[in-house]
């Protein structure tokens, strides 16, 4: 009979938390739980909080029956708004779980959709636009639409995805389709009013930065893939390439936010330290110091 010392047993002991210790590393590297993610702005262009749900690149992704992870998430939050920021629907993927979520919140919310890269490389775009405008979503092509909330005026603009332009900004003084839309947009801002403009690529800062919109919302670049909390935010993403500036957070881009989601599709490429995530931005009024006041009685 093998006699355990207690020199032996914690050697044993420490072996298995060693052990407990990376599993749960590796589980937690690995896990796809949907999480959500609050972000703030501060603006003196509203006088009550609005709450403004973006969802990106879920790519059809499955979130349940009837998306129900993803919707009573979502419905918990109580959003004034949901921002579908592209790549919604997939090239590749049916298109059922997109279908899904519209149907559970299109009638639900105000929902504003812009296209992404994948609708575009369907080959069916157009298509795909008519079936989200078919559950009550207000499609934006270079537009603005006005959103009242709390008697407060928020606009709310839109650009396709450049994928759908042969060029969409060039040096000549001409503007390419993409520019064109966006250009349409910042025309029609009314300056006194909080402006959102929805695009799906993150990486097009040129043009937003100081662009007299207060917060630019996209994806895209799906938390550039893999993470290593406080050492890297992302590995890589489309159209940035390695170690890309703008994987997923909030950025001062001047005067203008930018706020990235790291997107919600879990049908491709392993996310590592990169959950999909549910974005919710609080717009909030912001506080002034209060001055002094002296009353003379």
């Amino acid at each position: 009979m093998k006699i355990i010392t207690k020199k032996t047993g914690m050697k044993y002991l420490w072996g298995v938390l060693v052990f407990v210790i990376l599993a749960g590393g590796v589980y937690g590297a690995c896990s796809q739980k949907l999480k959500l993610q609050y972000y703030t702005e501060g603006t003196s262009k509203v006088t009550e909080p609005v709450r403004l749900a973006v969802l990106t690149d879920l790519h059809s992704t499955l979130y349940g029956r009837g998306q129900e992870e993803l919707v009573q998430m979502l419905s918990l939050q109580k959003p004034d708004a949901v921002l579908l920021v592209g790549d919604i629907a997939d090239h590749k993927v049916s298109h059922q779980g997109t279908q899904m979520l519209l149907a559970a919140i299109g009638h639900e919310y105000p929902c504003f959709y812009v296209s992404g890269n994948h609708e575009y490389w369907s080959g069916e775009v157009e298509a795909i636009k008519q079936m989200i405008d078919s559950y009550g979503v207000t499609i934006l092509e270079g537009e603005k639409e006005t959103l009242e909330v709390k008697g407060q005026k928020i606009q709310i603009c839109g650009v396709d995805d450049p994928s759908g332009f042969a060029v969409y900004a060039s040096s000549d003084g001409q503007k390419g389709g993409w520019e064109r839309q966006f250009r349409d947009c910042q025309d029609s801002l009314e300056k006194e009013q909080y402006s959102v403009l929805m695009s799906h690529r993150p990486e097009l800062t040129d043009f937003y930065t100081d662009s007299e919109f207060d917060l630019v919302v996209a994806g895209h670049a799906h938390g550039g893939q893999v993470r290593i909390p406080w050492l890297l935010n992302g590995l890589f993403a489309p159209g940035q390439g390695l170690f890309p500036s703008y994987a997923g957070g909030q950025y001062a881009l001047g005067q203008t936010s930018m706020i990235v989601s790291r997107g919600l599709c879990r049908n491709k490429l392993p996310r590592i330290f990169n959950r999909p995530e549910l974005v919710v931005v609080d717009v909030l009024p912001e506080i002034k110091e209060q001055q002094e006041v002296f009353h003379v009685y």
